[in-house]
Formats: C-alpha cells, structure tokens, sequence
C-alpha cells in the first residue's frame, strides 16, 4: 500500500481522501468544544462562527471538515515537494498529516484547524523569503499571522519567539528586519483594542485572557494516553530516521527542517504548560510532527515495514 503513496498514484488521492474522513468513519467526528486556558474573545467568537462544522450537526459540516482538512495535507505536500524537502516523496506527506490527524486521541477542533492553516502560510513564507533580495512585505506578513495566532490565545504568545528565531536562521542577521516582523506581529493586537475601544468595550482580559501555568494531569483513559504518547514520538522517530539525508540536502532544505523542529518544541511547550487543556492543545503540533514523521516512511529500502507501520497507526486509529 505505502507504493501507492510514494509514486504518486492517482489511487492514492482517493485513499487520502478516506483517511480525512476516518474520523468521521469512526464515529469521532463531533468536535471538541473544551476551551483551552487562556482562551481569548477572540478564540472563543471564532469558535462559535465555526460550529457549523461540528459533525454532529449534520453531513454538510463533516464534509466541509473533511475537504479543508485534505486541502492543508495537499498543501504540506506540495510545499515539501516545491523546495525538495523530500526526495521522491510522493504524497507521504500528505498521508503521514492525515494519519497523524486520525491518530489524535481527540478531534481536532475547527480553531485549531485554522491554525494549522495560518501556520502553512507562515511556513511558506519563512522557506520562501530565505534567498529573497527584500522580504519586507512577507516579514510583515509573517509576524502578522503570527500575531492573529497569538491573539486567540495567551499562551501562543510564545509563538513569536518561533519566528524571531526562524528569521535569523532563513535571513541575514537585521534588526531592521526582525523590527518589520514584530511590528506585523502587533498589528492584530492594535486592531482588536483599537475595535474594541470604539465600541467602547476596552479591557486588557479581553486582548489577553488571564493564563496560568497548570501542570495538573488530565484525566484520560490508557488508550488515550497511548495515543498520545505515540503521537508525541513518532515525529522524533522520523527526524532521527532522516538525520543522515538532511544534512546532504541544499541549505534552505535544512533550514526548513530546523524552522519545524523549533515549532515543535515551541508547541511542545506550550501543551505542557496548559497539559491540563492536552485535549484541544495537542492538535497544534499536527503540522511540524507530519513534516518531521514523513521520512521515516522513506528510510527503508522495502515496504515491508513502512506497510507494517501504516496498518497499524489505522489499526489505533480505529480502535476507541
């Protein structure tokens, strides 16, 4: 089956298709409406303009879930694919997105799904902008969809501390250039006050909800945990796995692998510091773990064992 994937065969966008809908297969398709700490108004009225694509509403909203959820594997894939991140991926990437998706102890909210898109931008961006004469408009623009991240919830202000450090690893160290990305980053923030105060509701919680660390364990059952473990190692799996042809690849090739490894320890972080809130959190990091979880797919010289691999992540995916 992994063939199917690896040279690029037209069948394999049919079964990509059916992994997007596993968990509505599975009967795991109502989302989880938990609001995470430090949730912000901002977080929580997109939340509720996104209740449509609560499946449980209906098959028009697990439809549309499915599609946008499809649409950003494809999108990885031909990122990965445009900058030769992979040699002869195929459409692993998109595979190992969906499958990391399906693999999810819970199903990732609409929000989330949303910033797992702003961060495709963001990733694009920082890949393209590393042999650009002027950047100006994308650092801007990058620090603004960063910044529109960070507005929905407190603790993702550590975001910005991804995309200072992946500025100076894909540009030339500037200030002037890493001043132009914090300005696009305060944009969104000036926007909301600046909305806010006009309809005369101004209040620093409402801008930036009261966070506070919770190191409290989540109660879960065993397949959950096991799921989450497992969700939380493959990507270093995969990394290690590739450790070898990364460092054959072209710089900005490189590059890229380490501006997703720092996302991982940044979302990592942020997961630990509201574990509590693991459920919604955790689908942050879907992005990153199916980047860096993709190769270990194309580490063995026979499909035996990536074939035993795939089968069982559906296996565990199916099993609730």
């Amino acid at each position: 089956m992994i063939g199917i994937f690896k040279h690029n065969n037209p069948l394999a966008l049919l079964l990509l298709a059916l992994l997007a809908f596993l968990p509505v297969i599975t009967g795991d398709a109502m989302v989880n409406a938990a609001l995470p700490a430090g949730a912000t108004a901002t977080f929580k009225t997109l939340s509720g303009y996104l209740t449509f694509l609560d499946g449980s509403k209906g098959i028009l909203g697990e439809m549309i879930y499915t599609v946008l959820l499809l649409a950003e594997a494809l999108i990885l894939n031909k990122i990965i694919a445009d900058h030769k991140l992979m040699e002869r991926a195929g459409f692993i990437p998109a595979m190992s997105f969906l499958l990391l998706n399906a693999l999810l102890p819970f199903h990732i909210s609409p929000v989330f799904l949303v910033l797992n898109g702003m961060m495709l931008i963001v990733f694009k961006l920082l890949v393209t902008m590393y042999k650009e004469n002027n950047a100006n408009n994308k650092l801007l623009l990058t620090g603004f969809i960063v910044g529109c991240m960070a507005s929905m919830n407190t603790a993702f202000l550590i975001l910005f501390c991804w995309i200072a450090i992946c500025i100076m690893i894909m540009r030339p160290a500037s200030i002037r250039e890493l001043l132009l990305a914090t300005t696009g980053f305060i944009l969104p923030f000036y926007f909301i006050s600046s909305g806010l105060y006009l309809f005369d509701k101004l209040n620093s919680s409402m801008v930036f909800c009261p966070f506070s660390i919770n190191f409290k364990l989540p109660s879960l059952s065993p397949w959950e945990w096991t799921k989450t473990g497992l969700f939380l190692i493959l990507p270093w799996l995969g990394m290690f796995s590739f450790n070898r042809q990364i460092g054959k690849m072209m710089i900005q090739a490189r590059k890229a692998y380490l501006v997703m490894l720092i996302l991982v320890l940044t979302t990592l972080l942020i997961c630990i510091f509201s574990i509590k809130d693991i459920s919604t959190t955790l689908s942050l990091m879907l992005l990153p773990s199916a980047l860096l979880f993709s190769p270990l797919f194309l580490s063995f010289k026979r499909n035996f064992i990536p074939n035993l691999i795939l089968l069982a992540l559906i296996i565990l995916s199916l099993l609730r």
